[in-house]
């Protein structure tokens, strides 16, 4: 394939279609294979789509806030027949998002309280799939709901964007595998889809997928193939992305974290909302600032792929509220950034001014992921979408999707393990939908806002 790389063109036309269908649980899964011509007029199969039928039960805990109603409405826009249940705590919550979302009037209400066993475990009963979206998950010392997925024979899938809880979560992968349930945890969108935007080029620079992009053995992997030196996320997003008061929690209580990166092989910790970097998102974004932050693709992508050298920021605008979160991490104690009451109540207090400018300045979001090879070369990969609020549930619903085809093996994974998912192009090309740009395995100047060319094919 020219260039060894994959993108996801929408001129494409397809030449051939055929279909087949399994069956999975008490649905169907029809799976839609497109055939493709590149610009090179060379044929390959594109991602194949699982098309669910039937009525797979999906339970989203936390269902009536912002990520969890975003997840349930992209969910039964893909899956009409799905039957969805928004399970939170009363029926007031549940009344508020169908008001926000019209489109959830086909989801049922289940009440749940997850920090009590008995409610959660009859939540959880004869599901297909739980989809947990109730953060904020800094600071919980248990992973009751993945516990009771497991004991109760249920799929899980989480979006949690905590090192901490993502590890206690991996902790459980032996317990999981041995009573044959799949689960996948930080399945959001940053991190989960970046994770998975980052294997993709990884494998590509590897060459560890076949002809079909199916996974080949590891040891059959040429030897003196490019390894990854060192990765790089890159995260902004407009404003607070009017994803909620949730969203502000979890950035409050990052501020008292310690981050955690790797530079050659060895852990490096620094203070949060630290080492500024400027960051080109390329035409319409431009250049952002984006922060240090302990987030948990640093941790797993430093075990899985084998990096020396990993690290995530991120940043919003207007470019303000970014001094404002350094501030913050070094002048409010940090026994008050991390006590989850006292981080709630700043961020109720904080919410109608963060919605106010949040109309000025959009919800669009960005993810630049940046993989340098042994060889020399840098791997790139862009994602922008004009709404963080409903791109985040396409992309949780993508790997909700990818789960009920019975895509994830038994066991806890983080989306960039083979286990997670087998065909990773299938749930980028989901994840990507609505997207103004997403572009992988691309050098940096393509990528970039204004690449200046010098002549000969050469672009600065």
């Amino acid at each position: 394939m020219a260039g060894a790389h994959l993108q996801y063109l929408k001129s494409i036309n397809p030449v051939d279609t055929f279909h087949s269908t399994i069956r999975h649980r008490e649905f169907n899964i029809t799976r839609s294979t497109v055939i493709v011509r590149n610009a090179a007029d060379a044929t390959f199969a594109a991602p194949t789509i699982p098309q669910i039928t039937g009525a797979p039960k999906v339970v989203v805990l936390g269902g009536t806030g912002r990520v969890g109603a975003s997840t349930a409405a992209a969910l039964l826009n893909a899956v009409p027949s799905a039957q969805v249940f928004l399970a939170s705590r009363n029926q007031e919550s549940y009344d508020a998002a169908i008001t926000r979302r019209p489109e959830l009037r086909p989801a049922s209400r289940r009440s749940v309280n997850i920090n009590d066993t008995s409610s959660l475990l009859s939540a959880v009963k004869g599901a297909d799939l739980v989809i947990h979206t109730a953060g904020p998950f800094q600071r919980r010392q248990d992973c009751n709901v993945l516990e009771a997925c497991i004991a109760s024979g249920v799929p899980y899938l989480d979006v949690c964007d905590d090192t901490a809880y993502s590890q206690r979560a991996k902790s459980l992968h032996s317990k999981a595998q041995a009573a044959g349930v799949p689960a996948i945890s930080t399945g959001g969108i940053y991190p989960g889809v970046s994770n998975v935007m980052a294997a993709h080029m990884i494998s590509m620079a590897r060459k560890e997928y076949d002809e079909n992009f199916k996974y080949i053995d590891q040891s059959s992997t040429p030897a003196d193939a490019p390894q990854p030196s060192r990765v790089l996320y890159s995260y902004f997003t407009a404003g607070s992305g009017g994803a909620g008061p949730t969203i502000l929690n979890t950035t409050f209580l990052l501020a008292g974290e310690e981050v955690v990166a790797y530079k050659d092989g060895k852990a490096v910790t620094l203070p949060p909302i630290s080492n500024r970097r400027l960051v080109d998102f390329g035409p319409g974004l431009g250049r952002k600032a984006v922060w240090l932050y302990s987030l948990p693709e640093v941790a797993s992508g430093h075990h899985v792929f084998g990096v020396p050298s990993i690290s995530a920021r991120f940043g919003t605008s207007p470019d303000i509220w970014n001094w404002a979160m350094w501030a913050m991490a070094r002048l409010v104690p940090k026994s008050v950034l991390q006590d989850p009451k006292a981080v709630g109540g700043l961020a109720k207090l904080t919410d109608p001014l963060v919605r106010a400018v949040d109309a000025l300045v959009g919800e669009k979001v960005a993810m630049l992921i940046e993989v340098e090879l042994s060889d020399g070369k840098v791997a790139a990969g862009l994602f922008v979408h004009k709404k963080l609020s409903d791109s985040v549930g396409i992309s949780t619903a993508a790997f909700a999707r990818s789960m009920l085809a019975g895509a994830t093996q038994p066991g806890v994974w983080f989306p960039e393990e083979r286990g997670a998912l087998d065909d990773r192009r299938a749930l980028l090309s989901m994840a990507s939908e609505g997207c103004s740009r997403f572009m992988l395995n691309k050098p940096p100047w393509a990528i970039e806002s204004e690449p200046v060319q010098l002549g000969l094919g050469f672009y600065w």
